[in-house]
């Protein structure tokens, strides 16, 4: 399968998203800063990639389920390629796609789900190095005091926004 990469942007509520996607899935996802160069962001972070408006349905499908995430609080399930990282981070970001919609763990929960109980500090790291938030929602760990701690997806306002999200969601469902 080709390693070839394909990037767009889609404005949302939280800003405009830089999509960098493989022919397996999401490898990529940010919110630019105003006035940032989606391409200049994107070589700096997973190397070349051609713009396209559409992939196979991709990007259109991508955009239209985050667009529902944020409007009706939809679970979001996308395919993510995971082809960068080291073993603990990908074990990371694996156990972080687990962590159930609208529910959230500590950093010292999610060591020890990953077999790494006394690596916290690695752990919390393989958070903020997750490229593609909201797929993989790293937006649901926390500190072990329940504060939100950082989050690479437009700060710690943003981490709280979803977090609302999918509470408000999960609220209306019960």
């Amino acid at each position: 399968m080709s390693d070839a990469l394909y990037y767009t942007t889609h404005d949302t509520v939280i800003g405009t998203l830089l999509l960098v996607s493989s022919a397996r899935g999401l490898r990529y996802l940010t919110v630019l800063m105003e006035g940032e160069d989606p391409y200049q962001v994107m070589t700096e972070q997973v190397g070349s990639a051609t713009y396209v408006a559409e992939l196979d349905g991709f990007f259109s499908t991508t955009k239209t389920a985050i667009d529902r995430y944020f409007s009706d609080g939809a679970a979001l399930k996308l395919p993510v390629d995971l082809a960068g990282g080291t073993p603990l981070q990908r074990m990371v970001w694996i156990a972080m796609a687990r962590i159930p919609y609208g529910e959230t763990i500590s950093y010292t929960a999610l060591a020890e789900r990953v077999g790494f109980p006394r690596a916290v500090r690695a752990v919390a790291s393989a958070c903020g190095a997750n490229p593609v938030p909201l797929a993989i929602p790293c937006h649901r760990v926390v500190a072990k005091d329940g504060t939100l701690g950082g989050f690479s997806l437009g700060g710690v306002q943003v981490k709280e926004f979803l977090l609302r999200v999918e509470s408000s969601a999960r609220r209306v469902a019960a």
